[in-house]
């Protein structure tokens, strides 16, 4: 019987005889091994392991004892190659490292004995280009990427039943690349330079494929970053695009020469830069003004060659531009449009034919997403895919920063006609291919792998490029793109055929090593990585429910398809964990069956994308209350809220949190002692953002439920901590960024920056009025820059100290730990304010929970607390607010508060003394200048608005609350100043807040006098001329809210102490009338986060909450009469509650 001669290879290698019989062993090792898994579990058990990583370590050193440069003093030769030496030495590690790469391939069950084995170190050493030959680097890069790619097959990466893993087989291997001489080798292998000609471009391809596959970490990103492989990737990117270019100068052609990669290597350079950048704004900004990129795409950063630049929109469709039609262009580039032009636009575009031009609106776009649009357009899936994603990545970094864009308008039709259309006809032909359609095959991949990564791919794409735009998720709509994502997401639960089988061992135990004298975890296999079946079935079913919870993001439309394409179930079953082990079985496991079943658990990233979709969903509680109700969603969310992950539990706590709403039809179910007491664990968690989501769900949860549980939840946070969190110590200033906050509804929105780094628990967004009352559109908001979005550059054309200055702005931003820790705990300021603004928002008993609160934190030290958080950053209890220096403050304090010193000896004691000065009951049109404060100084506004709610919901008490209130005088005067505040929320805050201090409770309110009093203080101090200062603002709301109390002004007159009945306030959210439950106004978008505070003396016309379109008349009363207001388009109401008086608008 012949002998195997894998036998007499094993033999060979462990007393090698000669270096050409060591080499022949290792070939036939190769040849044997290749495609046959039983072989390779044979040579492991036999130790093949041991001896591959001795092979490897001795030739790394000898290696490195000599350089492989043989000119005069170690230097490069004129010819710019290095004089690299190949023998049977050399052979030797290629082959050696070939085999490696080929036990790889067998799965992590392969790789584990590998890394036990200690292969990779002298792998990743041998990546040095000056002791290396280019053959040698190109075949070890080529290892690792499968040693890479087994890895991340690995079952424990994807069932996390028993909590994160603390080591996987992939952040091993991290540990071994991410290393800084290891990023200097890789540095050299890209680097521009001679050495690039000898490594070849096949190895800066394979140093990409694997940036791309192992950058997952901000360390790993700031590495790259710091060694200069980004800069190095953004050359070959530039170089590629120079290729396109035959406009641009010379010098820049020739510069870029050395960078221009063949295009079959151009999609693993984009991959590894999207790896680099995302997820930091910094990255990102670092790679739009790298030098290259500068050079090629912005060549108008210095103002000249915009000629030059110009010719870019050449590569793609000019959209939105005046075009002649007589241009050889446009023949070629027909302009888009779209099909619905007003009557306007059409009259302009009559006049414009007729002078031979053709009509549309915007400028074009930049050059870089020009080039990166034309390059998906012509190019295959793979690079297309690519492209596509490196352009959603650079547009979310644009949309908070400005990096030299169009309008934002120009930016949107640009992708929802150009990039959105190409990656929803990518996904119906990949999805068309896996299921056996016959469909076009100019761009599809011929490998079944490639294919599937691709159908994943396309869809996470999707996701990114809709999110935060209605113009982008219309057009993957229109694209009929949600049935064929629904297509994907039901096939993910059908059984998945399995085609590997167990690896085969006849006379040995699994465990058991052949040989006695090799490593025993070198030669024993790891556990077996999920079936590749599998995997993709679930990848299919966490990235299909991340593209239809983009798309659901803010358009009922969008969600009621989905509702009615039956996704709630979908949900629901992505949401059991492999924990829950079902009768179909575990996914994960073995089986020797035909098929495994996919719907035995999920892994924890479809945990993530389905509590994403379930986030998004909720947002449209009215479009959802049968679904809900019959999915009972509630019951796996609550469970998730445990699970051993934190990223799984800071996702579970965003879906509850918009359960928790008032109008949610879960939401009795959910207020349940359970829930409150998990919520209260995880408000002291290390994590902060379980910490802030928790907090948010906890001001959900307290809001209109029985008093037992708002005290529950009071005394479990406990005075203690909710102190120190409305304080800010960690918080010495304030930073002057903005912040995501809550609005009316309770909804997670960030009105400064727009963008998805914030968790997102918004839900219906508020139509524009025709009056542009929007917060963004507040044109006093953008004089102080915390009011504002960061700061686009106001022209295209950028100089070098501009680019600085942005770069240190966006670094500080990001990596600056103060203002990060400022940030967190500001925020956490905010949700501590909102949780006790709607514990006090009780309908029946607001007294009674006003006077628990002031109990529990000491009446002074309650008062002090809001105080600070009025007060001007580094500012004293005294200084004024309308300067940042003492000086100032001496200079204007005298004259600010003048007409507050005089004194009424006759008034009374429980009140501060009024001013004896006579105040007209009209306002006069020549008023004394008030001086501007210093408003960046001050905290941002959502901690104002949070502050003066509560003052709102106090003054809604008792009339001995509103006494209190009025014996405030430091207090009042904070809020006085923010009767000018650039925010019109603030300012229609301060304008609830008088009117609830002006309202009369009863008649002996009047005939006591303790009504007259309050008046007489608030006009002492000034209020009356500040209300009547914002009949005139620029805001419709403001000026609304504020007429009751200017009427209430007008009638105490001259101290007659009679009055008629004042309407109450409309809790900041505008509007006159409010409910008798004093609370929440803040914001258009929805009434849900509850919490509103006027008195119940208003009366009127109301609707019911699904006939939103009928129309809401306010009746209120003003002085003997009443009047009538019909609300405008804008303000009509959507909800309806059976409280005489109550209403709030959308």
């Amino acid at each position: 019987m012949a002998r195997s001669p894998l036998l007499s290879a094993f033999e060979e290698l462990a007393n090698p005889s000669t270096l050409t019989a060591q080499l022949d062993a290792l070939r036939t090792i190769k040849n044997q091994i290749v495609g046959h898994e039983q072989r390779k579990e044979l040579v492991v058990r036999h130790g093949v392991v041991t001896a591959l990583a001795g092979i490897l370590r001795a030739e790394t050193r000898r290696g490195g004892k000599r350089r492989y440069m043989e000119s005069r003093s170690g230097q490069v030769g004129d010819s710019g190659d290095l004089a690299i030496e190949w023998g049977s030495e050399e052979e030797l590690r290629y082959q050696a490292t070939l085999v490696v790469g080929s036990l790889a391939n067998g799965g992590p069950a392969f790789v584990a004995p590998l890394l036990a084995g200690n292969v990779v170190p002298p792998l990743v050493e041998a990546l040095d280009p000056t002791e290396t030959s280019s053959q040698l680097i190109t075949a070890t890069l080529r290892t690792l990427n499968q040693i890479v790619e087994a890895a991340a097959h690995e079952k424990s990466r994807f069932d996390a039943a028993e909590g994160p893993v603390a080591s996987s087989l992939l952040d091993t291997m991290r540990g071994y690349i991410y290393t800084e001489p290891v990023m200097k080798s890789l540095s050299k292998i890209m680097s521009r330079n001679l050495l690039a000609a000898q490594v070849g471009h096949q190895a800066i391809s394979l140093a990409a494929k694997l940036v791309a596959k192992t950058c997952q970490e901000v360390s790993d990103r700031t590495l790259l970053v710091e060694s200069g492989i980004l800069d190095q990737l953004a050359s070959y990117l530039a170089g590629a695009a120079a290729a396109d270019a035959p406009w641009l100068r010379t010098e820049v052609r020739t510069l870029t020469a050395e960078d221009e990669l063949p295009n079959i290597h151009l999609a693993h350079v984009m991959d590894a830069i999207a790896a680099i950048i995302k997820d930091s704004n910094y990255n990102t900004a670092r790679f739009v003004y790298a030098q290259h990129i500068l050079q090629v795409f912005g060549l108008a950063w210095d103002g000249e060659n915009e000629e030059e630049v110009a010719q870019w929109t050449k590569l793609s469709p000019r959209l939105h531009t005046f075009q002649n039609k007589s241009d050889a262009y446009t023949r070629l580039w027909p302009a888009l449009k779209p099909s619905n032009l007003s009557s306007t636009d059409e009259t302009v575009s009559h006049i414009l034919r007729l002078e031979g031009r053709t009509f549309v609106s915007d400028e074009p776009e930049t050059p870089l997403f020009i080039w990166l649009t034309a390059v998906a357009r012509r190019s295959d899936f793979r690079t297309r895919a690519s492209a596509c994603w490196l352009l959603a990545l650079l547009n979310k970094t644009s949309e908070k920063w400005g990096l030299g864009e169009p309008s934002r308008i120009t930016r949107e039709r640009h992708f929802a006609l150009l990039v959105v259309p190409l990656i929803v006809e990518m996904i119906k032909q990949l999805n068309a291919a896996s299921t056996g359609s016959k469909g076009s095959t100019r761009f599809m991949p011929t490998s079944e792998d490639e294919r599937r990564y691709l159908l994943e791919r396309s869809m996470l794409t999707l996701a990114e490029l809709v999110v935060r735009s209605k113009t982008q998720q219309n057009a993957a709509y229109e694209g009929k793109v949600l049935p064929v994502l629904f297509h994907i997401l039901k096939k993910s639960f059908d059984p998945v055929p399995v085609t590997s089988k167990r690896l085969w061992s006849p006379k040995m135990a699994p465990s058991q090593v052949a040989n006695a004298v090799a490593d025993q975890a070198s030669s024993t296999l790891g556990s077996r990585g999920v079936n590749l079946d599998v995997l993709h079935a679930f990848r299919c079913r966490e990235h299909a429910l991340y593209a239809l919870a983009a798309m659901a993001e803010s358009q009922d439309t969008i969600r009621k398809a989905e509702i009615e394409q039956g996704i709630m179930k979908y949900i629901v079953d992505s949401m059991v964990p492999c924990t829950a082990r079902s009768s179909a079985g575990d996914p994960f496991e073995d089986t020797d069956g035909s098929t495994v079943s996919m719907k035995g658990g999920n892994p924890t990233p479809v945990l993530l994308a389905a509590c994403k979709a379930a986030k998004m969903l909720t947002r449209s509680v009215y479009l959802l209350r049968t679904s809900l109700i019959d999915a009972d969603i509630s019951v796996p969310l609550k469970e998730l809220l445990t699970y051993p992950d934190t990223r799984v539990q800071v996702a579970a706590t965003e879906a509850v949190t918009n359960l928790l709403m008032d109008l949610s039809p879960l939401h009795d179910k959910l207020k349940e002692p359970g829930l409150s007491k998990i919520l209260l664990e995880h408000c002291r968690s290390a994590n902060f953002d379980l910490r802030l989501d928790s907090m948010w769900a906890l001001k959900h949860l307290v809001l209109n439920c029985p008093l037992p549980v708002k005290m529950a939840c009071f005394d479990g946070l406990g005075v203690g901590y909710l102190t120190q969190l409305i304080s800010g110590e960690s918080a010495k200033a304030a930073p002057t960024f903005g912040m995501g906050v809550s609005n009316a509804a309770g909804e997670k929105v960030d009105i400064l920056n727009s963008v998805a780094d914030e968790p997102e628990m918004d839900v219906d967004e508020a139509p524009v009025s025709d009056d542009g009352d929007d917060d963004d559109d507040d044109p006093m908001a953008d004089s102080i820059p915390s009011m504002r979005r960061h700061p686009h550059s106001g022209s295209r054309h950028l100089t070098a100290a501009n680019i600085r200055e942005r770069l240190q702005q966006i670094k500080a931003e990001e990596q600056d730990t103060r203002l990060t820790a400022e940030h967190e705990a500001i925020r956490l300021q905010e949700q501590a304010l909102d949780f006790i603004r709607n514990f006090m928002a009780d309908v029946k008993n607001p007294g009674e929970v006003i006077e628990h609160v002031l109990r529990s934190f000491g009446q002074s030290r309650f008062f002090d607390l809001l105080d600070l958080t009025l007060r001007p950053k580094g500012s004293p209890a005294t200084t004024s607010p309308y300067s940042s220096s003492p000086a100032q403050a001496r200079q204007t304090r005298s004259s600010t508060w003048a007409r507050n010193s005089n004194s009424n000896n006759n008034h009374d004691p429980s009140f501060p003394a009024p001013s004896s000065t006579t105040h007209p009951t009209a306002v006069t049109q020549a008023r004394p200048a008030t001086p501007v404060p210093n408003w960046p100084v001050y905290p941002p506004h959502e901690i104002l608005h949070s502050t003066l709610m509560i003052l709102v919901h106090m003054a809604n008490g008792s009339a001995r609350h509103r006494t209190l209130l009025c014996g405030q005088t430091p207090l009042l005067r904070r809020v006085l100043v923010l009767f000018g505040h650039p925010h019109r929320q603030v300012r229609a805050n301060c304008a609830s807040f008088l009117n609830n201090l002006t309202i009369v409770e009863d008649q002996a309110d009047v005939e006591g006098g303790v009504w007259g009093a309050r008046v007489r203080v608030l006009r002492g101090l000034g209020f009356e001329d500040r209300a009547r200062g914002l009949e005139g603002d620029v805001d419709q709301d403001v000026r609304e809210v504020v007429r009751v109390a200017v009427d209430a002004f007008g009638r105490f007159g001259g101290g007659n102490g009679q009055s008629g009945e004042g309407g109450g306030s409309g809790g900041g959210n505008g509007g006159n009338a409010g409910g008798g439950g004093g609370g929440n106004g803040g914001g258009r978008s929805s009434v849900r986060q509850g919490s509103w505070g006027g008195r119940a003396n208003n009366i009127g016309k109301y609707t019911c909450i699904f006939c939103p379109n009928m129309p809401l008349y306010r009746t209120y009363f003003a002085g003997k009469g009443a009047t009538t207001v019909k609300l405008r388009e804008t303000e009509r109401c959507a909800t309806f509650l059976a409280m005489k008086g109550f209403f709030l608008r959308l």
